[in-house]
Formats: structure tokens, C-alpha cells, sequence
């Protein structure tokens, strides 16, 4: 009766803290995802203590990485994806390339192993397309050329990503990792989101043209979900993670009639799941890390200092590689920086599996959250100097 009375109350306090704190960052101009992340330090060990991770708590927080990475699938135009230009590639790949090995030497210049320093690394490579697109649209800017490129990079971002992510998971769990294993595990990778894509657009349609005459409310819904854990599953069974195979899975469902009824079903259940997921990852900053009266922390801190420095340089350069006439590069550069989502589920794999201590988990969290504090403001800015540099260039 305790364990129980100890859970419901901490699942009570996380989804209620999660909507208050949430609630003031989106009047704040900030993502729901930033106060989730602050709801988590508060009600978490280092300041309140109102919640404690658990057995329980942790698994329905890793089913919330899964519905989150589900929906981010879900939400991705696959013909957009497919179409995405030559610079869109181009950007990602440097965007993807020049944060993870500053990121690496910078870990490593700091005394850490090279496994740790790989992990740090994969940790600043993911884009969060969700945060940028959201400045596009509230500007009225995403029919624009900056954002296409931007949207079309974010998401080959996070493909590469996800296939890193299977690496370096196997580099902590301690596999040897040598060029082959590299070679052999992002080709598994992308056969196996090749392959999935694939068949799946061939039988999802029939399978869901012929649940959708059933009489019983959500049963679209609840065989989408149904396809999402299989395919999960299915990952985790050629040793990749789960959450690479629930975004293949929407990435399927996305090519389908019934898509959108799918979407509009897992909006309470992304409600529900996801906010745990950030809140428990919350809970996990070490608030004290920060604290710059101790001397202990001043490792951490300079650690952070120079870790945001690569995080956005290392994004922001990749703008730089678009020779395109007529685009601005150090927009489409900075719309780049924000981490958010997908970032948060690396660094929190690699706290799961000990590659990072609580105090250099924090450091890469607060960097996380800098980066998608920071980037819609200065967007902001660009998008605004640039549209008036277009009027008095008008006759």
C-alpha cells in the first residue's frame, strides 16, 4: 500500500508540475519542453525531493521516448523527406559532424575516456525540428527557402542520429568498435529503416483500410500503436534502440489515409507519456553542480561554458556549406543550434548506462536547454532584420 501511495503521488506531481511549469514557458516565449525540464529539477533530489526515479517511473518514461519519437515520425512529410535537396543533406551532415567531434575532443581535453567522449559527442549532434519549425510558422516564414532546407537537414539529423545512437550504445556496453562495427551498425541502421519503410508502406494501407470498418471506437488508433511497439520491438531485436523503430514506425503510418486520425488519437496519450519522460530526465540535473561557490564545480562549469560555445558553433557553421544565392546562411546556420527532444534521450542513455557521472550528465542537460533557450530569440532577430532588409530593397 506505501509503494503504491509513494508512486501515485510522484506520477501526480510529475504530470501537474509538468503542466504549470510548461504552461510559463510557452508565456515565456520558450518550449513546453524547457519547463518540464525545470519542473523536474524542482520537484526532483536536489531541491524539493517530492520525486525519486523508480522501476516503474523509468519504464513509463522510456514508453514516453518511444510515443515522442513515434509522433516526431508520424509528423514527417516521408515524400518531403525523400525530396530533400542536395544542401538539406549537406547541412545536416556537417551539422551532424562538426559538433560531435568538438564535442569529442573537447571531453576528451577534459580527462574523459574516449568511449565517454564518443557519447558526448552523439549527444550534440540531434537538431530539434520541432522548436525551429514552431519560430518559422509563428514568423509566417516556412514557405520560405531557409526553411526547407532547415526542416529538410533537421530531419536527415535525426535519422543520422539515431543510427550514431546504435553505435555508441554499443561502444558502452562494451563491444569492441572498430571501423567495421561502425560500417556494420549504421548499415544495420539504415537497411533496417530501408527495409521497415518498405514493407510496412505495402501492408500498412490494407491492414488499416480493413481495421478502419470495424464498429469499436480507436481501433485505428490502437493497431497504429500496436505497429509502433512491434516495430520497436523488431529494433531492439537487431540490436538497435527502441526509439529508432517507433520512428520508422510513424514514418510508415505518416504514408497512410488514416494517418491523421492516428496523429489526432496519440495527441492525449504524447499528453500523458511524454511529459514524464521530460520531467524524469529533470529530476536527474544535480542542481548543486551549478553552484559557483564551490570549488568542486568549477570544472563542471567551465565544461559547460565551453560545451554550449561548441554546440552552437558546431551547428552554426554548417550554414555556412549552402552556396545558394539569395539564402541566409547564418539563419539557416542558427536554426540549427536547438537540441531539445532527441538530445535529451541520448544524454539520458548515457546516464542509464553509466557512461556519464551526475555532475557531467547535468552539464550536457544545461547545455541542451541553453541551446533551445537562446535559439528562438536570436531567430527571431534575423528573421525580423532580414525581412526589413527585404523591404527597402524593394523599388
Amino acid at each position: 500500500m506505501h509503494d503504491a501511495f509513494v508512486f501515485l503521488i510522484a506520477l501526480s506531481s510529475i504530470l501537474l508540475f509538468a503542466k504549470i511549469f510548461g504552461e510559463g514557458a510557452l508565456k515565456l516565449g520558450q518550449s513546453a519542453i524547457i519547463g518540464e525540464l525545470l519542473a523536474g529539477i524542482v520537484i526532483g533530489p536536489s531541491v524539493l525531493g517530492l520525486v525519486s526515479e523508480t522501476a516503474v517511473l523509468t519504464s513509463i518514461s522510456e514508453l514516453g521516448a518511444i510515443i515522442l519519437l513515434f509522433e516526431v515520425g508520424l509528423s514527417t512529410n516521408i515524400k518531403e523527406f525523400l525530396k530533400a535537396g542536395g544542401w538539406a543533406a549537406a547541412v545536416a551532415f556537417v551539422g551532424v559532424a562538426a559538433p560531435c567531434l568538438l564535442g569529442y575532443f573537447v571531453f576528451l581535453h577534459f580527462g574523459f575516456s574516449s568511449a565517454q567522449a564518443i557519447f558526448a559527442g552523439a549527444v550534440l549532434t540531434a537538431t530539434s525540428v520541432g522548436i525551429t519549425a514552431r519560430v518559422f510558422m509563428d514568423l509566417k516564414r516556412l514557405e520560405t527557402e531557409e526553411a526547407k532546407i532547415v526542416l529538410g537537414a533537421a530531419v536527415i539529423d535525426d535519422v543520422i542520429g539515431l543510427a550514431i545512437l546504435a553505435v555508441v550504445l554499443k561502444l558502452v556496453q562494451g563491444e569492441t568498435v572498430t571501423l567495421w562495427t561502425i560500417a556494420s551498425t549504421s548499415g544495420t541502421a539504415i537497411l533496417f529503416l530501408a527495409l521497415s519503410v518498405l514493407v510496412g508502406m505495402l501492408i500498412a494501407p490494407t491492414i488499416l483500410k480493413f481495421v478502419s470498418r470495424m464498429k469499436q471506437a480507436h481501433t485505428v488508433f490502437v493497431v497504429g500503436i500496436v505497429f509502433c511497439f512491434i516495430v520497436s520491438a523488431l529494433a531492439v531485436k537487431v540490436k538497435l534502440a527502441p526509439i529508432v523503430g517507433a520512428f520508422v514506425a510513424g514514418l510508415i503510418l505518416s504514408t497512410t489515409k488514416q494517418s491523421d486520425e492516428i496523429k489526432k488519437d496519440t495527441k492525449p496519450l504524447y499528453a500523458f507519456f511524454v511529459p514524464i519522460f521530460f520531467v524524469l530526465m529533470g529530476t536527474k540535473v544535480d542542481i548543486s553542480t551549478f553552484n559557483p561557490f564551490v570549488a568542486a564545480n568549477a570544472d563542471v562549469l567551465v565544461l559547460l561554458a565551453i560545451l554550449f560555445v561548441v554546440a552552437f558553433v558546431g551547428k552554426m557553421i554548417a550554414g555556412f556549406v549552402v552556396l545558394k544565392k539569395g539564402v541566409s546562411k547564418l539563419l539557416i546556420g542558427v536554426s540549427m543550434v536547438p537540441r531539445g527532444e532527441v538530445g535529451l534521450i541520448f544524454a539520458g542513455m548515457g546516464l542509464k548506462n553509466n557512461v556519464f557521472g551526475a555532475k557531467d550528465y547535468s552539464a550536457l542537460v544545461a547545455v541542451i536547454m541553453l541551446t533551445t533557450f537562446v535559439t528562438p530569440i536570436i531567430l527571431k532577430y534575423l528573421m525580423s532584420k532580414q525581412k526589413n532588409n527585404q523591404k527597402w530593397e524593394k523599388p
